[in-house]
């Protein structure tokens, strides 16, 4: 049955209605809708203003996942769980790997770690490392709050990001992981240089007695 003019501008003024009752709220009202018919996709790269309702089964919300890199901040009420960002690590030469990316780092949690981590070379030419801060709320970092109510996972962004993306979790422990390869059999690594000398050794001893040496099965 074919639906009358009448009744397609209803269902969508009805549409628009309960649109705007699910983004009217705020992180800090008393109570928070429960009425939500369909929840959100999660979002990995939240920015901007931005408001999602998750289910309370989505894992990813459940461990208040972000790319960005948030740390937990002090706030006042106990309900709410307030991250902020700390923006990115950047070379302090600006320089580009051979496929042209530019060095975007990981910001350490940690205060101590991450003073601790602009001592260091950059990855790519050895060059200094600095911090970029996150100033996009006002010349605040970038807030995000998380909220747990009933059947749903309640998330409100404050601020848009004024820096690049940060490498995500998983590309910096992959980074790390090959850094720590390359370290371990680098030239002047004392593994390596053990196997070198245990080498030269066995050399030695074939141009001593080269009938001295017997592979037996």
């Amino acid at each position: 049955m074919l639906k009358g003019a009448d009744d397609v501008v209803m269902e969508q003024e009805d549409s628009a209605s309960r649109h705007g009752e699910m983004t009217s709220w705020d992180i800090n009202d008393i109570k928070l809708p429960q009425d939500v018919r369909q929840t959100d996709w999660f979002q990995e790269w939240p920015d901007s203003y931005v408001k999602h309702i998750y289910s309370s089964e989505d894992k990813n919300a459940q461990r208040h996942h972000s790319s960005w890199a948030m740390r937990n901040t002090n706030n006042h009420n106990s309900r709410i769980l307030k991250k902020s960002c700390l923006g990115v690590v950047v070379c302090g030469n600006d320089c580009s790997t051979l496929d042209g990316r530019k060095i975007y780092l990981r910001p350490a949690i940690c205060d101590k770690a991450r003073q601790k981590q602009q001592r260091k070379c950059c990855p790519n030419c050895n060059g200094p490392l600095r911090l970029l801060s996150c100033r996009g709320h006002g010349g605040y970092p970038v807030t995000n709050f998380w909220r747990h109510e009933g059947q749903f996972i309640f998330f409100q962004s404050k601020g848009a990001h004024d820096h690049p993306r940060p490498e995500t979790k998983l590309e910096a422990e992959a980074r790390r992981s090959i850094q720590k390869a390359q370290t371990a059999f680098s030239p002047s690594s004392p593994r390596l240089k053990r196997i070198r000398e245990i080498e030269v050794l066995l050399q030695y001893m074939l141009a001593v007695d080269p009938e001295g040496c017997e592979c037996k099965v």
